[in-house]
């Protein structure tokens, strides 16, 4: 009898235990979707604008541009990023908030909120993102006031600012790419070339080879291999088109397909310069003092050897 009785409270325990999990497993999910609806692999162009800023960006050849206000690379971290977490989201199809009060309330008007517009072909998504304040942003639909919640800090990181999508690279050439490197400036004009791994200096008093481990022929590859900023400026204004009428230095790189290109150097203060690629003044590139006077060093000085 006793062991009837302690079989009892066991029953009732394993019962409990099956209910809950029973319960637990059959429970409703909550639905959800992805936040654009496209295939990753077929976007093709990607619009971000909120006010007066704005970037947009295709797919060109493999890469990706930004095609306004500019054309340049775009930063492959930044876009990385911005398919991971915002091409990738998913949200909870209940709407947060519903009627056409709605978007008032959740900052989200069409001149107050950040807009993102995604394309694939033809089709695209238009999306309007705005946070309170909360650990997650809020978006509609446009052309719809129902408001809904995503797990993704759009607004915060992904803000139509060229600094932070541009590609801060100017130019890169690695030493196997370059034919020769030309510098002109008021005390020189030189001209280095390369035959394999042999480099030689050349200017109108002089010409010798330059040892492979030179300090100034390392730190002239060295840079050409990484040149970037992350300022940049418009240089259609009066003040950088009468500087760039007599720029402080002068640099023509050639490549191995004998294509050239060139850079000019005009001073800025006694620390930084702004850079002009191919006589082009829609955008100019600020550089630092040593990344100039690499270019401007005595000659003497690619003749000596390191160590």
């Amino acid at each position: 009898m006793n062991k009837k009785k302690r079989l009892i409270p066991v029953a009732i325990l394993a019962l409990l235990l099956i209910t809950f999990l029973i319960l637990r497993l059959n429970r409703p999910e909550e639905k959800t979707r992805p936040l654009f609806g496209l295939n990753p692999q077929k976007i093709d162009k990607i619009e971000i604008w909120e006010g007066e800023d704005r970037v947009d960006m295709a797919m060109v050849e493999g890469i990706w541009k930004i095609s306004e206000p500019v054309v340049w690379n775009a930063d492959s971290t930044k876009v990385a990023g911005f398919f991971e977490d915002v091409l990738a989201a998913r949200y909870a199809t209940t709407p947060m908030s519903l009627g056409p009060d709605a978007p008032n309330r959740y900052n989200l008007q069409e001149d107050s909120a950040m807009h993102v517009r995604v394309s694939s072909g033809n089709k695209s998504v238009h999306l309007l993102f705005s946070n309170m304040g909360n650990p997650w942003d809020y978006f509609r639909f446009a052309g719809d006031d129902n408001v809904y919640q995503v797990k993704s800090k759009v607004v915060q990181r992904y803000q139509p600012l060229m600094l932070t999508w541009r590609s801060p690279i100017v130019l890169q050439y690695f030493e196997e790419d370059l034919a020769s490197i030309r510098a002109k400036h008021a005390d020189n004009d030189y001209i280095l070339t390369r035959d394999g791994s042999r480099w030689v200096y050349q200017d109108a008093r002089q010409t010798f080879d330059v040892y492979f481990d030179n300090f100034a022929l390392i730190k002239i590859i060295s840079i050409l291999q990484n040149m970037r900023t992350y300022v940049f400026a418009d240089g259609r204004e009066e003040h950088f088109t009468e500087a760039f009428k007599t720029p402080e230095l002068e640099v023509w790189i050639t490549d191995t397909e004998a294509k050239t290109r060139k850079l000019s150097f005009v001073k800025v203060d006694n620390e930084r310069y702004m850079l002009m690629v191919d006589d082009d003044p829609h955008v100019l590139y600020q550089m630092g003092f040593d990344t100039v006077f690499r270019f401007m060093r005595n000659p003497e000085i690619f003749k000596r050897v390191s160590g």
